[in-house]
């Protein structure tokens, strides 16, 4: 029979509760499930964040619910995006869309809801979809949303590897 050493044991219960962290961690990522523009009703803080500079593509539009329970804070300097508050439904959308179609290369938006662990919507999200030819995708967004303490959500906006590899011209497979 072996008979293990403390370090050995040690090591494998150090691996145990970083695996069990990594697990936990994943839990407070908010889901996004596509959503129809006929689901937002109400009053809404808009966050707009991106086409702050010509052929800025990392652009999306925020719908918050207005006296929701969940705050949304956005992971970027406060020059990267701005804020609009008491935006009816329908404003909130028209603004949400005439914003994210700025972009010569745009061919339509995609409207996702942010659902929490119950599935009550936290936020509506308005990304542009672009052209597949110039950025090798459509959707060129990573966003993801990190549930954290008293109802709090942080929001991470970037644009995925390959888009941004494209965008900056040092791709390999170049597709402009």
């Amino acid at each position: 029979m072996r008979v293990y050493g403390l370090g050995s044991v040690a090591i494998g219960l150090l691996l145990s509760v970083l695996l069990c962290g990594a697990c936990s961690m994943n839990r407070a990522y908010l889901q996004t499930e596509l959503a129809g523009r006929s689901e937002i009703d109400g009053t809404y803080t808009v966050i707009l964040y991106g086409a702050h500079y010509y052929n800025n593509i990392a652009t999306v539009a925020i719908l918050i619910p207005e006296g929701g329970k969940y705050t949304l804070d956005i992971y970027s300097p406060e020059y990267n995006y701005r804020t609009l508050k008491g935006e009816s439904a329908a404003d909130a959308v028209r603004t949400a869309e005439k914003f994210v179609g700025w972009h010569p290369d745009f061919i339509k938006s995609q409207t996702s809801k942010v659902l929490d662990g119950t599935g009550r919507v936290v936020a509506y999200e308005i990304r542009p979809l672009y052209n597949q030819v110039t950025f090798g995708m459509s959707d060129v967004m990573d966003i993801d949303y990190l549930l954290r303490d008293n109802n709090r959500v942080v929001v991470h906006i970037d644009l995925r590897d390959r888009a941004r590899r494209i965008f900056m011209g040092d791709d390999q497979g170049k597709v402009h």
